[in-house]
């Protein structure tokens, strides 16, 4: 059962990473100008009355918010038996 449980689990983790970095690669691939365009193309109420560096900015944070707790997994995967969950209950 426990298994079942996370090889789902492993499954939906590596369908979002897939997805992620789909977009990602996407994204890296445009030129500056070619962002600022799909900036400028935006409609104003998605602009949020930013601009166009405060929209990349927000951008990155968000990747960044995504990506990390993926890493955070694969580093206590790589060099410890835990994964977030056990590691922060450890000592308690």
């Amino acid at each position: 059962m426990a298994d079942k449980l996370q090889q789902t689990a492993q499954g939906a983790s590596d369908q979002a990473q897939k997805g992620a970095s789909e977009g990602s690669k996407k994204w890296d691939a445009m030129s500056e100008e070619q962002k600022k365009s799909t900036f400028d193309k935006l409609p104003s109420d998605q602009k949020k009355g930013k601009s166009y560096y405060e929209w990349v900015a927000d951008g990155y944070h968000h990747q960044y918010e995504n990506w990390m707790p993926w890493i955070e997994d694969q580093y206590l995967k790589w060099f410890s038996k835990d994964n977030k969950a056990s590691y922060a209950t450890k000592g308690m």
